[in-house]
C-alpha cells in the first residue's frame, strides 16, 4: 500500500511543473514545431504526475474501493507506457533525427506500448501483472517486469545511441544539444529503475518533472546565449556597413580580431591585418593621429583607455583628427562593451568629414537663421520690438491667460501725432528722427517694459510687475513729456495715449484689452484735437 508521502510527493511534482508551465508558454514559441513539442511533453507529464498523484491517494487507504484502486493503478501503468512514447517521440525531434532513421524507432516504441496495453487487457480477468488484494493492498506477480522492461527497452537503446553521438560529434553546440538529451533519457531510465526497486514511491513523476525541466534549462542557457552572440553580431554588421575600421578585442585571449578593413585603412595594417596582436591596432592608431586634445589619449593606449571608459559606460563616442590618405580629416572613435563578454569589447573608426563639413554649415545657416530672427524681432529705425515680436508675445500672454489665474497686465497704445506734416514739410528724415525722439520717451518712461512699434507712427507697451502696478502714474508722467512744437521737429513730442488693463473675468485674450487701449487712445487723440481747435478759435478772436 502507498505511503501518504506518495501523493504528496507526485502532487508537488505537479505543482512545481504546473507553475514552470506557465514559463514555458512565456519563453518557448509555440510557432517553433520543436518549442510546440516540448509544451505538448510538458502538459501531458503534468497531468500523468496528477494521476500519479491521485493514485497514491486513493492506494492509500483514505478511499476503501478496491475496484476504484484496481482502475486507477490500470490508468497509472496505461499513462507510463503513453508517456514513454511520448517522451521517445519528442527526443527524436530534439536531436533533429532524421524522418527515415526516426521512423523504425517510433513504430517499435508504438509496437510497445500496444503489447503493454494487451497485457494491460488480460490483466482485467487473470490478474498475472498486479491485483488487489481484499484487504486494499496493492501486489504484482514477476510478469510485471514485462511493463517495466518494455517500457524502458526503448529508452536505454535511444540513450545508448545518443552516447555514441556525443563521442563522436565535434561541433560544441551539437555536442551540448546531444548532451542534453541524454540527461533527458537518464532521467526517466534511474528513476524507472528505482521504481521498479520502490514501486510504492513516485520515482516515475520524479523522473518527468527532472526531465522536463532539464529541457528547460536547455532552452534558457540556449536562447541567453543567441541573444548575446546575436547582439555582438548586431553590433559588428551595424559598424561594418558603415565603418572604415571594425576590431573585435578579446581581453582574456590578449586578441584583436579585425572585422572591417575599407580600402583606405588596408595599406596600414600591411604589417598586421592577419594578426590577432592587440598592439598592432595600438600602433595604427599612433600612426594616424594628429596631436590635439586626443593626444594624451592615444599617446599613452588606445585600448588602454577604452578599457578605463567602459567601466562606467557601455558605449562610447570620441571624435578625433587623423591623417590616413596624406591631409587631416575629422574621424570618430565608437566603442562598445560585449555584453555576452564582460572581458571584451568592440571599436569602430568612422571617416566624418563630409558630417562635419555638414555641421558647420548647419551652424552657419542657424547663426544666419538666428539673425534673420533678430532682425525680424527689431524694428531696424527705433531697435524697439517690431510688429512680429509684438504678434509672437501676444500668442506667448495668450497662452498664461488660458493656464494662470492671477495673470496681471496693462497695454498702452501710443499714436505718434503729425507725422505727415513733419514728412512733408520738412522731409522723411526729419519724420524719422522725430519718431525716434517719441520712441525714446516711451522707453525712459517705461524702463522695465517692453515696447513694440506696430505701424509706422503706432506704438505699443506691455506692462508687468512693479510698472503695472505704478501704471497710472507713469500714463500720466508718459503724457506729460507732450510738448506739441510742431514746428521744431527735433524738440516736438506730440502723441495720443491710452491704457487698459487685463480684466480676467470678460478677457479672453490679449486682442481683448489691446481694443480698450486703442479706444482710450482715440478718445485721447480727439480730446487733443478738440483743445488745438479751441486754441485756434481763441486765437483767433
Amino acid at each position: 500500500m502507498p505511503h501518504p508521502l506518495y501523493s504528496v510527493l507526485a502532487f508537488t511534482c505537479f505543482i512545481v511543473l504546473l507553475i514552470f508551465r506557465n514559463q514555458f508558454k512565456l519563453v518557448l514559441d509555440e510557432s517553433e514545431q520543436t518549442d510546440k513539442d516540448f509544451l505538448f511533453l510538458s502538459n501531458w507529464v503534468t497531468l500523468f504526475c496528477l494521476q500519479d498523484g491521485l493514485w497514491g491517494f486513493i492506494g492509500s487507504g483514505v478511499i476503501q474501493n478496491n475496484d476504484l484502486f484496481f482502475i486507477s493503478s490500470t490508468v497509472f501503468h496505461a499513462a507510463t507506457a503513453i508517456s514513454a512514447f511520448i517522451w521517445l517521440n519528442y527526443i527524436l525531434n530534439f536531436i533533429h533525427m532524421g524522418r527515415s532513421k526516426a521512423i523504425p524507432a517510433k513504430v517499435l516504441a508504438i509496437a510497445l506500448v500496444l503489447f503493454q496495453f494487451v497485457l494491460l487487457g488480460m490483466n482485467f480477468e487473470s490478474k498475472s501483472i498486479f491485483n488487489i488484494s481484499e484487504s486494499g493492498f496493492y501486489t504484482t506477480s514477476p510478469n510485471i517486469d514485462l511493463l517495466f522492461y518494455s517500457q524502458y527497452f526503448t529508452f536505454f537503446i535511444t540513450g545508448l545511441f545518443i552516447a555514441f553521438r556525443i563521442h563522436k560529434t565535434t561541433d560544441m553546440d551539437t555536442k551540448r544539444r546531444y548532451f542534453t538529451a541524454f540527461l533527458f533519457i537518464f532521467a526517466p531510465i534511474l528513476c524507472g529503475i528505482f521504481q521498479i526497486k520502490f514501486p510504492f514511491a513516485p520515482c516515475n513523476s520524479i523522473g518527468s518533472m527532472l526531465g522536463c525541466c532539464i529541457i528547460y534549462a536547455f532552452f534558457i542557457t540556449q536562447m541567453s546565449r543567441n541573444r548575446d552572440l546575436s547582439q555582438k553580431a548586431v553590433i559588428i554588421a551595424g559598424l561594418s556597413s558603415d565603418y572604415d575600421l571594425v576590431v573585435y578585442v578579446d581581453l582574456v585571449k590578449n586578441q584583436a580580431k579585425y572585422y572591417q578593413v575599407s580600402d583606405k585603412f588596408a595599406p596600414l595594417l600591411w604589417e598586421g591585418r592577419e594578426s590577432t596582436d592587440p598592439k598592432i591596432f595600438d600602433n595604427l592608431m599612433r600612426r594616424i593621429y594628429i596631436p590635439n586634445e586626443m593626444s594624451g589619449f592615444i599617446e599613452r593606449s588606445t585600448l588602454e583607455k577604452c578599457i578605463e571608459l567602459l567601466k562606467t559606460s557601455t558605449h562610447y563616442t570620441i571624435p578625433f583628427f587623423a591623417n590616413v590618405n596624406g591631409y587631416p580629416e575629422h574621424y570618430r572613435l565608437k566603442i562598445a562593451s560585449d555584453k555576452s563578454n564582460t572581458q571584451s569589447f568592440i571599436v569602430g573608426i568612422i571617416n566624418v568629414e563630409e558630417e562635419h563639413s555638414l555641421e558647420v554649415v548647419a551652424k552657419k545657416l542657424q547663426k544666419d537663421l538666428q539673425h534673420t530672427m533678430l532682425i525680424a524681432n527689431k524694428d531696424p529705425l527705433t531697435g524697439v520690438g517690431s510688429a512680429v515680436a509684438f504678434k509672437a508675445k501676444c500668442e506667448l500672454i495668450n497662452n498664461e491667460i488660458k493656464t494662470k489665474d492671477d495673470l496681471k497686465f496693462a497695454i498702452i497704445e501710443c499714436d505718434v501725432n503729425n507725422l505727415k506734416f513733419i514728412n512733408d514739410s520738412f522731409g522723411h528724415d526729419m519724420g524719422s528722427a522725430y519718431i525716434k525722439n517719441c520712441c525714446k520717451v516711451f522707453c525712459n518712461t517705461f524702463k522695465h517694459s517692453p515696447v513694440y512699434r506696430t505701424g509706422g507712427d503706432e506704438f505699443v507697451i506691455i506692462l508687468f510687475d512693479t510698472e503695472y502696478d505704478n501704471r497710472m502714474v507713469l500714463f500720466e508722467k508718459l503724457k506729460s513729456c507732450i510738448n506739441n512744437k510742431v514746428f521744431a521737429p527735433t524738440e516736438s513730442i506730440s502723441f495720443a495715449a491710452g491704457i487698459a488693463d487685463f480684466d480676467a473675468t470678460k478677457d479672453k485674450s490679449v486682442m481683448d484689452v489691446f481694443k480698450r487701449a486703442d479706444a482710450s487712445m482715440y478718445d485721447h487723440k480727439n480730446q487733443m484735437k478738440n483743445k488745438k481747435n479751441a486754441d485756434m478759435s481763441a486765437g483767433e478772436r
